[in-house]
């Protein structure tokens, strides 16, 4: 690979993950805590092929032997392809496709569950599906629950879920709450639910007390009382 290639290569990569840092687009990626480690790596990337070009152009540096064996060759340009893609594509958050392809629920089960407040609670999706299945004291059974996410069908049923990750996207896992009963705003979509993004709601429900065991696939069911069309968080993973 010649060495303007490389300078070239590693101003795009570099400039792109600068351009997602700008922005809250690399919360569709990443935690937002991890956001400044690519700030670092992005600006040592354009640092680093600043420099080089600059060393090269000053004749401080000469390319290897055999690089004009491959002054022709465009292979080296394919590794640009996934940074275009971010760059001009911007993939979405994963939404209600991942949470198709899941066979069920993935929750952790060593979380500690301390005791909750008394009336209705604002809570976390992820969080009320780890207390419905695995707090031995069933904290939120019978409890109503204000929990936001964006609807999704998962074998059949109309759920509401929220992608959760530990690190990036890669390791992202869905938690869902099955959604049953009508709200006064109106009942559940029947069929297939619309495409071009996913619905967000904040919905106000009780959890159905005995849901969410491997019968169900770990997904507990929440009657609902109210549901509130929001709009899609800057953030659209739990951790």
């Amino acid at each position: 690979m010649r060495r303007d290639t490389q300078h070239a290569l590693l101003l795009v990569l570099g400039g792109v993950m600068l351009r997602v840092c700008v922005d809250d687009s690399v919360l569709r990626y990443v935690r937002p805590g991890h956001r400044w480690l690519l700030v670092a790596a992005g600006t040592a990337a354009v640092g680093l092929a600043v420099v080089g070009a600059v060393r090269d152009l000053r004749g401080r540096t000469h390319a290897a032997d055999d690089d004009h064996a491959h002054d022709r060759s465009h292979a080296p340009w394919l590794l640009l392809l996934p940074v275009l893609v971010i760059a001009l594509v911007a993939p979405p958050a994963l939404g209600a496709d991942a949470v198709n392809r899941t066979s069920g629920g993935t929750v952790r089960s060593g979380d500690l569950y301390p005791p909750l407040p008394g009336g209705t609670l604002a809570l976390g999706l992820g969080d009320v599906v780890d207390r419905a299945v695995w707090d031995d004291s069933r904290s939120v059974a019978g409890r109503e629950v204000v929990v936001t996410g964006f609807l999704a069908r998962h074998r059949g049923d109309v759920v509401l879920a929220r992608m959760r990750i530990s690190c990036c996207a890669a390791d992202a896992r869905p938690s869902m709450l099955r959604l049953r009963g009508t709200a006064p705003e109106g009942p559940l979509p029947d069929g297939p639910l619309p495409d071009g993004g996913e619905r967000w709601l904040q919905v106000r429900g009780t959890v159905v007390p005995g849901t969410g065991n491997v019968a169900d696939r770990y997904v507990p069911d929440l009657t609902i009382s109210a549901l509130t069309p929001v709009p899609a968080p800057s953030d659209p993973y739990e951790s």
